[in-house]
């Protein structure tokens, strides 16, 4: 995709540049760290305990608080992307990579991501208040009239669909019935947008809504 390296060059800006050049020297461990207290920052927001945290991160990395704070900042913008985005871990490499951020620490940056990806969108979901509908599973049955008194009768199969989905942590049975034509419609409509969710183009529209 054309449009990704630029996708990628813009979801962390200069200032979240200056706030996390100094991880390029920190291990896979300490850079695991760093997104594992930044998820947790998402996820509960600041407490009592946050000035502490901060201060010890500082202390064992051997940084000013201040520098500690400002990157779990950028980190915590990087998770709320991920999840807002679906962002894969490569998408993130590449975002990283744009400030000069590569190797071991990025790769556990983009893993960290990745990880808390589904906790962070929840998050999200729970603070605009809205529910986001997901697919579970679909089971289907193949109907067809084989016997009846009209000689004339034209054999019209039909299909049956059980589909489940998950809203708010409340799993959901839907009956649907269909013919043929629809729902071969509807699957080639179902993968148009498939195709569409992976291109750059629609990336940019949801970093925008």
């Amino acid at each position: 995709d054309s449009t990704a390296p630029s996708m990628a060059s813009n979801l962390l800006n200069e200032t979240h540049k200056r706030h996390l050049w100094w991880m390029q020297k920190l291990g896979p461990d300490e850079s695991t760290a760093m997104i594992s207290l930044a998820s947790h920052m998402v996820h509960n927001g600041e407490t009592h305990d946050t000035e502490k945290q901060i201060q010890s991160a500082a202390d064992k990395l051997g940084v000013e608080a201040d520098d500690v704070s400002n990157a779990l900042s950028a980190l915590s913008h990087l998770t709320t992307e991920t999840a807002r985005q679906s962002l894969a871990e490569q998408d993130l490499k590449d975002a990283l990579a744009s400030i000069g951020l590569s190797g071991d620490s990025a790769a556990a940056v983009a893993r960290g991501c990745v990880e808390s990806r589904d906790q962070a969108r929840q998050d999200l979901e729970e603070g605009a208040g809205a529910r986001f509908v997901s697919y579970k599973s679909c089971d289907w049955r193949l109907e067809c009239t084989v016997g009846s008194r009209s000689l004339r009768s034209i054999a019209e199969p039909g299909y049956l669909l059980q589909v489940e989905t998950e809203e708010g942590g409340v799993v959901k049975q839907h009956t649907l019935q269909t013919d043929h034509a629809s729902l071969k419609t509807t699957v080639a409509s179902l993968k148009a947008a498939i195709l569409e969710a992976g291109g750059g183009h629609y990336r940019k529209v949801v970093r925008l809504t």
